[in-house]
């Protein structure tokens, strides 16, 4: 039986989920779509439109799989703007490269391999940062979200999606139902139930890791902690997923 994790963090954490992406990145885009009912487009354009007029400006995608926010910020930048993409796991990045040599980009995306915690970039680089959905799969929180501050020039945006639970009891108890029951049933199509690093197949993982995550206010307090005087959040899908927008003033 494969080991059940008790909520986000546990022993192991860094290297089980660069393994789970790796398994999955083949297919990472079918399943998101299918997960998000075909809402994350819109989740992803939502935030384009947090972010205002960003062209010629320098974007930093981190955790940024295979590139999907990364792509609609080159789109948006110009070819006189710069898009960095930073992912840990070198088969997303592999996927997202394979999918840029599609697209007639005004600039490709500079997609590089490095940890969220510890990015190598200089302070006050960037003139927005975005990230999806990859703070639940980090072993620090604040360590991410402080990177992200770190890198962001004064005055500087940052924009990340994260999946979140309504608040309202009869909307929570059907999201339970369609995450922790379809989306897995869903997912065997794709991960066939296989054990990563003798732990959750995928999918499981997938779902299990909103478990003890911090979002809403919850992580509103993570960004102000971080340096963001100006934070907040913005409920999508009816709770299902929140984005956060916090600028750094100084």
């Amino acid at each position: 039986m494969a080991e059940e994790l008790k909520g986000n963090q546990f022993e192991g954490k860094g290297e089980y989920v660069v393994d789970v992406f790796e398994e999955i990145a083949e297919y990472y885009d079918k399943m998101n779509g299918i997960m998000s009912i075909g809402m994350v487009k819109g989740w992803h354009r939502f935030m384009f439109k947090k972010a205002g007029d960003i062209s010629g400006k320098k974007v930093c995608d981190v955790g940024c799989g295979t590139g999907e926010i990364s792509f609609m910020a080159a789109e948006r930048v110009g070819k006189d703007g710069e898009v960095i993409g930073v992912d840990i796991t070198p088969g997303m990045l592999a996927m997202a490269r394979k999918k840029m040599a599609t697209l007639d980009l005004p600039k490709d995306v500079d997609f590089r391999e490095g940890d969220a915690l510890n990015m190598q970039f200089d302070d006050n680089t960037f003139d927005l940062v975005t990230s999806g959905y990859m703070l639940r799969n980090v072993t620090d929180i604040q360590q991410a979200v402080n990177e992200m501050y770190r890198i962001l020039k004064p005055n500087g945006k940052c924009i990340v999606a994260e999946l979140s639970k309504p608040k309202n009891k009869l909307l929570l108890f059907g999201y339970n139902i369609y995450v922790f029951h379809i989306v897995p049933w869903f997912g065997r199509r794709f991960d066939k139930g296989k054990k990563i690093d003798g732990k959750q197949p995928a999918y499981d993982w997938l779902t299990s890791s909103l478990e003890g995550f911090p979002h809403g206010n919850d992580m509103v307090k993570i960004f102000k902690k971080a340096g963001f005087e100006d934070a907040r959040f913005y409920v999508k899908s009816m709770g299902a997923v929140n984005i956060y927008v916090a600028t750094k003033t100084q």
